[in-house]
């Protein structure tokens, strides 16, 4: 077991139960009923955004070499040079970075509309905005430093909000189905 793997299992073992302990602490000092299904839902919130976090901020085997570490601050660049690369023959490459980044932050629209449930949609998408922007300026800051090698690149943000925006759409549909079937 890689030394990588071994860090995840302990941050997820420690900090899964202090979670779960401060939300206990916070529910008790309020005096307040804890409701399972929420708090199953704030927790897998919890866990998705760590290991989103830990996905795309931390060093792993998509890193990419040192001398193509990049930023691109043009919109819809690398979406167009995805696409350019899909029609030569390259559709993996398309796959893990347009739908990989759609699908990362699907989860997230579906959680954030779930957990906090007078919460429009445009705010569940506005926070996926802002968590993804955060991960690309982590991204470029740990690359800059030499702490990791990853490319920042502004079409991430918006392949990562439509995916959060996606995700809005999946639990309103979610939502109604599981409202006519009761």
């Amino acid at each position: 077991m890689t030394s990588s793997a071994m860090f995840s299992i302990a941050y997820f073992l420690l900090l899964v139960p202090l979670y779960l302990h401060m939300r206990y602490r916070q529910a008790k000092k309020h005096n307040r009923f804890i409701y399972l299904r929420t708090e199953l839902v704030l927790a897998s919130l919890f866990i998705y955004t760590n290991v989103l976090l830990y996905l795309t901020v931390f060093p792993n085997r998509f890193s990419a070499p040192r001398d193509q570490v990049s930023v691109n601050l043009m919109p819809l660049q690398s979406i167009y040079q995805n696409l350019h690369a899909y029609h030569h023959g390259y559709p993996n490459l398309v796959f893990l970075n347009l739908a990989g980044n759609i699908l990362l932050f699907v989860p997230l629209g579906f959680f954030l509309y779930q957990a906090f449930r007078t919460m429009r949609w445009q705010k569940a998408v506005l926070g996926g905005f802002l968590l993804s922007t955060i991960i690309e300026l982590l991204q470029w800051m740990f690359s800059q430093s030499g702490i990791i090698t990853r490319s920042s690149d502004i079409d991430d943000i918006l392949l990562n909000t439509l995916g959060t925006a996606l995700g809005c759409i999946v639990y309103q549909i979610y939502r109604k189905r599981k409202e006519k079937f009761e």
